[in-house]
């Protein structure tokens, strides 16, 4: 019988009608980011730090056929299995793909993967507690937030591991009349054990999934079933990705365990704690303190807690790793919203609806604000030395650049290309060495000091082109040639 019935409560409300009121306003923010997502997936062209074109450069390696050679701690299951059918179609009709629609496609199923999540959102709601109007507004804020509206329009993928979790989680969060449901978290388990496959760190979405399952049936055979669903569906992902890229089941996670252990931090452990304000935002911190109150915050609250702890532990940090964190904080904001808009206080009713507005405010500012730093100006730098290529007439050779990736490397400049990569430094405090035999120097504007120019005109070099349409500005000078 339901722990519900047991305790005499009525069973937990669930958004009955697909095309409610509430469901319908779901549905339009859900078109509307995405058209926004694909819009700037396409505008936005550059690449923020060098991950996104290990995966655009990988699905186009097995689409394509690109000469490009994976990191070896990467498991390539998603540009494996999610990004190169995806391209396969475009090469049926057997035109050329240029890179710009390469790298657009590869974010499709990340842009779908968070839009999808929006819905899951919506309907999971009611299962913490929100009601229909809360639980369509913990879907909005999700949206909305800056990391999955700004994330959900480029290729990187823990995204689609966030929609794997909120899908277990639909299987997981129910009451189990039967015995038909004993097998969810089985099931649930297989979702993590593709999510840990598309990222390896995001297998700590298993602890907040263990942790949901646990809430509807306390068993041992819970924790069993959902261990041994991620347990196979691992297996057989990072498995089967791993021996087709690498002939060896397996290699890459065992090279990722080798070089997280010899990783240092780049921030302490506590750095998402006292960072907060920058990735979850202020209206969500607030929102968040007036939900704690309520006993229906205490599951999105310890999910939340447990992601952003686990991810405390990693050597390396970054705000995008949280993006699983990002569902329960929305629900957390809505129980948060919930609270004070049906308080007597006035000056909570209108504090919450203060914040609500503010919430998406800042996080579409973000998402444009992340997109903006990605390397268009380098990208457009690339495609202008790819033209200039040995083969196309204009022999380059040797070409420096500041942070190959930023150019798109191979994926945008082509095989013909020789390339002296140079870590970004200011300023650059170029020599003699560097430049040895190089044709072409590219580089941002912002590192060029006058001592720089100095060397740059001193070895030959002159000013031949400039790109600064956003806000990684990059010169190009090339040896012997007038602008």
């Amino acid at each position: 019988m339901p722990r519900d019935r047991q305790e005499g409560r009525a069973p937990a409300p669930g958004p009955r009608d697909p095309l409610s009121s509430e469901a319908r306003v779901t549905i339009g923010i859900m078109l509307a980011t995405l058209g926004a997502k694909l819009v700037w997936a396409r505008h936005y062209d550059g690449f923020l730090t060098g991950d996104d074109l290990e995966i655009v450069s990988g699905a186009a390696r097995y689409a394509l056929g690109l000469p490009y050679r994976p990191w070896s701690l990467r498991c390539e299951f998603h540009p494996l299995v999610l990004i190169s059918p995806l391209l396969e179609i475009l090469r049926i009709g057997g035109r050329p793909v240029d890179p710009a629609t390469v790298a657009w496609v590869a974010a499709l199923p990340t842009a779908l993967a968070s839009t999808l999540s929006i819905w899951l959102l919506y309907r999971l709601g009611p299962r913490f507690g929100l009601s229909l109007r809360g639980s369509a507004i913990a879907a909005a804020l999700y949206a909305l937030h800056g990391l999955p509206l700004g994330y959900g329009a480029t290729p990187y993928p823990r995204l689609i591991s966030t929609m794997l979790l909120l899908t277990a989680l639909r299987l997981v969060l129910v009451d189990p009349d039967d015995d038909r449901d004993r097998f969810r978290p089985l099931l649930g388990g297989c979702l993590i054990g593709i999510a840990f496959a598309v990222r390896f760190s995001e297998g700590v979405l298993l602890a907040p999934f263990l942790l949901a399952a646990l809430r509807t049936r306390r068993a041992v055979s819970t924790l069993v079933l959902g261990l041994a669903g991620f347990a196979a569906a691992a297996a057989v992902c990072v498995g089967g990705a791993d021996a087709v890229t690498y002939d060896k089941p397996f290699q890459s996670l065992i090279e990722f365990f080798r070089i997280l252990h010899a990783s240092p931090p780049n921030h302490p452990w506590y750095w998402y704690a006292v960072s907060v304000l920058h990735w979850a935002g202020p209206a969500a911190v607030i929102l968040t303190a007036a939900a704690l109150p309520r006993r229906e915050s205490r599951l999105p609250l310890a999910a939340a807690a447990l992601i952003v702890v686990a991810y405390s532990v990693f050597a390396h940090k970054s705000y995008r790793y949280l993006q699983g964190a990002i569902p329960f904080l929305a629900i957390l904001m809505a129980l948060g919203f919930e609270r004070w808009i049906s308080s007597p206080g006035r000056w909570r009713r209108w504090a919450a609806i203060a914040l609500l507005l503010a919430a998406p405010a800042w996080g579409v500012d973000r998402a444009i604000s992340l997109l903006r730093d990605k390397s268009m100006d380098a990208v457009a730098a690339g495609r202008w030395i790819r033209e200039r290529a040995p083969g196309t007439g204009t022999d380059v050779g040797k070409v420096l650049l500041e942070q190959e990736w930023a150019y798109g490397g191979i994926l945008v400049m082509g095989e013909r290309v020789a390339v002296r990569d140079l870590l970004p430094r200011r300023p650059l405090g170029l020599t003699g060495a560097d430049l040895d035999g190089v044709s072409v120097a590219a580089v941002y504007a912002r590192d060029l000091s006058p001592a720089d120019r100095e060397i740059l005109e001193r070895e030959g070099f002159r000013e031949s082109a400039a790109f600064g349409r956003y806000r990684k500005p990059v010169v190009v000078f090339r040896r012997g040639r007038e602008p």
